[in-house]
């Protein structure tokens, strides 16, 4: 018995995502450790890997928090007798990996049906979607559950390209690093920031209306120039800033950031604003 199911999630940078419907809560899903294949969750992480180096592509890691997002989705798959990407009242995938407190912006899954996980995998291989998941270079890291049910095993595996989980003050240095760095890469002088916190609020704002908007930024006494943006990764800077940086900034600039949610980007995402003097 043999059954294979793919999806791709892909949320490229700045991309639009919305999320629409109800959904009803459903309570965590409760498996026995004995029932979990550790065993197998490694084998087929050793396979994943063995295949990506095939292709002279970065082993991925293993993280905990997409093993467990898997492994909640499988066990769910298992008292459903279903093989589904999400069952009824469940949340996509995009936003259970969000509950695991996982910063992606760029995830796939594969959930595959078959009697050992070796097996498993060749099936995974032999289907040129799935296998375009274990072979793609965007990704950095995977979850993998293994549960056996009766005589066949339950696989799920998460897939994500993860971001770094920075707080508050390490999403501003970020961010003002990727600036320095393309300012420098221009051979200009480094301009001086000026500390000015209203533009987290502005920034901050953005989130809570979920609209892109420089003009308030661009009212403030003083300011020449105001850009504004989203980003799920601090160190790519939109074409208009580039644009500017590319010119000497004599009198300075100052910087927003803010980490939040929003209806495009229900899993988070960084909101920045940007001005010159």
């Amino acid at each position: 018995m043999l059954r294979v199911i793919q999806i791709k999630a892909a949320r490229l940078l700045n991309s639009a995502f919305v999320c629409i419907g109800v959904f009803v809560l459903l309570s965590a899903p409760v498996f026995a450790q004995d029932e979990v294949d550790a065993a197998g969750e490694q084998q087929l992480l050793l396979l994943v890997n063995q295949e990506r180096a095939q292709q002279g592509l970065a082993s991925l890691t293993l993280d905990a928090r997409l093993t467990q997002a898997a492994r909640k989705h499988t066990q769910r798959m298992i008292d459903a007798d279903s093989l589904v990407h999400q069952l009824p009242g469940e949340a996509p995938l995009l936003l259970r990996l969000a509950d695991e407190n996982i910063r992606t912006d760029h995830d796939a899954e594969n959930i595959v049906l078959n009697s050992t996980a070796a097996l498993a995998h060749e099936a995974v291989m032999h289907s040129p979607l799935h296998r375009a998941n274990v072979l793609n270079p965007a990704f950095n890291a995977v979850g993998i559950a293994v549960i056996r049910e009766d005589e066949l095993v339950y696989v799920t595996e998460d897939f994500a390209h993860v971001l770094p989980d920075y707080t508050e003050s390490e999403a501003d240095a970020a961010a003002q690093q990727a600036i320095t760095d393309f300012v420098r890469s221009r051979n200009l002088r480094i301009p001086q920031r000026r500390t000015r916190a209203q533009l987290t609020h502005l920034a901050c704002d953005m989130a809570a209306s979920d609209k892109i908007n420089a003009g308030k930024a661009r009212d403030i006494p003083g300011v020449t120039a105001a850009i504004a943006w989203t980003t799920a990764d601090l160190h790519q800077l939109p074409a208009g800033l580039r644009e500017v940086l590319s010119q000497p900034i004599n009198s300075g600039y100052s910087l927003g950031v803010c980490f939040a949610p929003a209806k495009s980007n229900p899993a988070g995402i960084y909101w920045l604003v940007f001005v010159t003097y």
